[in-house]
């Protein structure tokens, strides 16, 4: 006989081990050892190669990296613990250790199954939800785009909302453990804007059971249950200490968090963050919340498939463009024509979720459902952006460290995971027997009505769209330029791309419908006892699956997948980076001008120290360079950061050349003369035509740290010892005292100069730079980098870490004698 543990178990044995057999299915191709093309990762992992070589080589990352931007904090890249336990190191446990991406999948499925548990739906509503909430579009989608951070935090909200759950229903002890476990990781993830967006969340739904608890006048348990949520946020905090004090400090001079010295520039920004044009980029258009159910409503991809049945292929091949090059061309076709300046897919929950969310919000009794409704508008509405003026820049203005956070439309994670939250509560509602038959049908009735005529009207809209945006005027003159000058070409190309969009958009219209009426006639049949309960489980989940894959095989399949070999040839070094590489010199920067912007590009970073580089919170100083001197091509600006090479086009369509700059000034020097200014704007304008070789201009603020004007000697000397990434060592020989200018981006927190092993003042020179008055003689002068926030932070984070762990066993050790109690 088997035990009893194991029936009660076996159900959700069974539950999870489909979680993984399907993540293992969709993406088999890893287990053939392929690779997967991720565009994000490829430039991550350019950007942390400098850091990765030295973990390799020293045993650990070091904490600043010279590889992008002429130098910043490399645990804005890589990111790892120096003690011997983190908290986060269990990330690993409940994935099973499974490659990416299978990983992803199966840990949101199984983060959200477990709070199914928590709200005590049966199993295979469990797993229908966890395979709704894993699949939704967007996460294959930024999966095959290398968000892997964004997907990590997404897999872990279902869990931390669990754990929350659980103390609201007086399960105190798991639910502080399960929060300030799951809340860690999620942390740990190290994806702040998801994060943000689920503290939003977390603040609803505090309010609506603030609200019902004070109704309920269970005022204990309100005021436990809101100490606890705190201690478990707290503590989880304290785990990640040393990720969100570093990116705290760090953000406060950035782009993201900082404020530029500029007056103009200053102006422009309405306290610190970004600028809102910047911000709201990417707002999701109204009429496109409808992707919900028809995901190509708005044509899916900028950069969509198309099959040779297509309009465009066949007006290609009436144009006389060969089958192998049309068939070539229709792989990435610009088939979008929403508002959004671009996008790699659209946010697609589910027709049957978003019908069965319908259907189930009068059958859920709880309180839960209010707060889902809240918090899923408000989400809705955010996404719109500037879609929503009125509404968002208010928003942006006064909602706290909203205006450091981009991409309105990632907020639609909400709604992911709030719809399927409804969804499976209305579905074990639905199996409840004190419902009456004849008022769920009655409910089915009017949700089936709702979905209708949603459906309907988008069907009666496909006769009247334009099929167009603000883009197809430039895309237009693509296709002008294609045909050689020809306006007819251009029209005919125009009027099959339209063609195609509105065939995908109604494909997607009947489709959805056909779903929908299997879903309801499941449904309507269980209600009239024609099918039993077992069959409605397998019905819809083969539904579910059926719907979201299929869709999500649009955007993540097995073309994104190369083999390893291929995939290392992202990596291959051109001609001139192996000319570069022959230079003994150990240490100077490189600027490539042959990527486009090369601010928005790492790949150089791979070989080099870059002057460019890519990174979406870029030191505010150095975007202020990259704006007034940099992108304007000031050759003493890039002498001064020692661009020993440009990187440029070769002529007559050659391959790219590495040209020598014989003026980069190297790692330090000496100046003659320092010009003082009176504010930042006039140290920026200084440098129009300053020559830094000779003079460094500096804010007269720092002026006391200054000890001596320089005075010149021709044989003064300093030179570059070891740049060890956090030590960089000179030596210095003068006669009299100098002013040393050395090529290293400032960076207050964390640098400090020693003259001769004693620690002096050091400071920010030609805007950008550091600077340090060296006194007469023979000196050694070392720069370090420790960072307090990383070093503390990371000490507190491991004992914090040490108490959830202890949290975790009491709560496994209580539930244990709890059950042998009750046995």
């Amino acid at each position: 006989m088997k035990p009893d543990w194991f029936k009660k178990f076996l159900p959700h044995i069974i539950a999870i081990g489909i979680l993984l057999l399907l993540a293992i299915i969709y993406c088999k191709p890893v287990l053939d050892g392929q690779v997967l093309t991720q565009g994000d990762n490829i430039q991550w992992q350019a950007m942390a190669k400098q850091s990765l070589d030295y973990k390799a080589a020293h045993g650990q990352a070091p904490l600043w990296t010279n590889s992008m931007f002429g130098g910043m904090p490399g645990y804005q890249i890589v990111l790892e613990s120096r003690e011997p336990f983190n908290i986060s190191d269990l990330g690993k446990v409940f994935t099973l250790w499974m490659p990416k991406p299978i990983n992803f999948f199966f840990l949101a499925g199984l983060s959200f199954y477990l709070l199914c548990v928590v709200l005590g739906t049966r199993s295979w509503i469990g797993l229908l939800g966890a395979i709704a909430y894993a699949y939704s579009s967007y996460d294959p989608i930024i999966v095959g785009a290398g968000h892997d951070t964004k997907m990590m935090a997404i897999a872990y909200l279902p869990a931390v909302l669990a754990g929350i759950i659980m103390l609201t229903q007086k399960k105190y002890i798991k639910g502080v453990a399960v929060t300030a476990l799951f809340m860690s990781l999620l942390i740990a993830s190290n994806h702040m804007q998801v994060t943000y967006y689920f503290l939003l969340l977390l603040g609803v739904l505090g309010i609506v059971f603030a609200i019902f608890t004070i109704r309920e006048k269970d005022y204990k348990h309100l005021i436990l249950t809101g100490v606890l949520v705190i201690a478990a946020l707290g503590l989880s905090m304290a785990v990640n200490t040393m990720t969100m004090w570093t990116t705290y400090e760090y953000s406060k001079e950035t782009i993201r968090g900082g404020k530029s010295e500029l007056t103009q520039k200053a102006a422009d920004t309405k306290g610190s963050g970004l600028d809102k044009e910047y911000a709201f980029r990417w707002s999701y258009g109204i009429f496109e919340t409808f992707t919900f159910v028809v995901p190509n409503l708005y044509g899916g991809s900028s950069q969509g498939e198309l099959t040779e049945n297509s309009e465009t292929y066949k007006t290609l091949k009436s144009l006389g463009v060969p089958d192998q090059q049309a068939s070539q061309m229709i792989k990435a076709w610009p088939m979008y024509w929403g508002e959004q300046p671009g996008t790699s897919g659209p946010v697609y929950l589910g027709i049957v979720i978003v019908f069965l969310a319908i259907f189930s919000f009068r059958l859920i009794k709880s309180w839960h459902k209010w707060w889902i409704l809240a918090i899923s508008i408000l989400a809705v509405l955010m996404s719109y952006g500037s879609n929503l003026a009125f509404f968002n820049y208010a928003l942006f203005d006064y909602l706290p460290f909203y205006n450091k956070f981009r991409a309105p439309s990632m907020v639609l994670i909400i709604p992911q995971l709030t719809l399927v939250i409804l969804a499976v509560l209305g579905i074990q509602a639905l199996l409840n027997p004190e419902l009456k038959k004849a008022d769920l049908v009655a409910n089915l009735k009017r949700s089936g009505i709702i979905m209708g005529v949603i459906l309907g009207i988008l069907l009666i809209l496909s006769v009247t769209l334009s099929w167009s945006n603000n883009s197809d005027q430039m895309m237009a003159q693509q296709f002008k330029q294609m045909a050689g000058g020809s306006d007819d070409i251009a029209n005919q190309l125009m009027r099959a791309l339209h063609a195609d969009r509105a065939s995908l958009y109604r494909s997607d219209v009947f489709r959805a419908i056909i779903l929908f009426a299997l879903a309801f006639g499941m449904i309507w049949y269980f209600l009239k006892d024609k099918i039993k309960m077992q069959w409605l489980a397998a019905g819809l989940i083969v539904l579910v699956v059926f719907d979201l894959l299929q869709v999500d095989t649009r955007y993540l399949n097995s073309d994104n997948y190369v083999e390893e070999s291929k995939y290392k040839g992202n990596f291959s070094p051109t001609p001139a980076d192996q000319q570069i590489a022959e230079d003994k010199d150990p240490y100077f920067r490189v600027f490539n001008v042959t990527k486009g912007d090369p601010f928005s590009d790492a790949m150089t970073s791979y070989f080099h120290n870059s002057i460019g580089g890519y990174h979406a919170a870029k030191l505010i100083l150095y975007q202020d360079l990259i704006e007034n001197q940099i992108s304007k091509n000031n050759m003493n600006v890039l002498n001064m950061l020692n661009a020993k090479y440009v990187i440029t086009p070769g002529q007559g369509g050659q391959q790219v050349v590495a040209q020598r700059n014989p003026q980069a000034l190297g790692n330090a020097w000496f100046v003659k003369d320092i010009v003082w200014a009176p504010n930042a704007d006039a140290e920026m304008k200084a440098l129009d035509n300053l020559n830094t070789k000779d003079s460094v201009v500096i804010d007269q603020r720092f002026k006391s740290a200054v000890k001596a004007q320089p005075v010149y000697d021709s044989a003064a000397t300093i030179a570059l010892v070891k740049n060890d990434v956090d030590e960089i060592s000179y030596t210095s020989n003068a006669a009299t005292p100098q002013f040393a200018v050395f090529s290293e981006v400032y960076y207050k927190e964390g640098w400090k100069a020693y003259i001769d092993g004693v620690e002096t003042d050091y400071v920010r020179v030609d805007y950008a730079l550091r600077g340090l008055s060296v006194p007469a003689g023979k000196h050694e002068i070392v720069f370090k980098f420790h960072p307090k926030s990383f070093y503390l932070g990371d000490k507190i984070g491991f004992f914090s870490s040490l108490i959830v762990l202890l949290l975790l066993i009491g709560a496994i050790v209580l539930e244990f004698r709890k059950k042998e109690v009750a046995a």
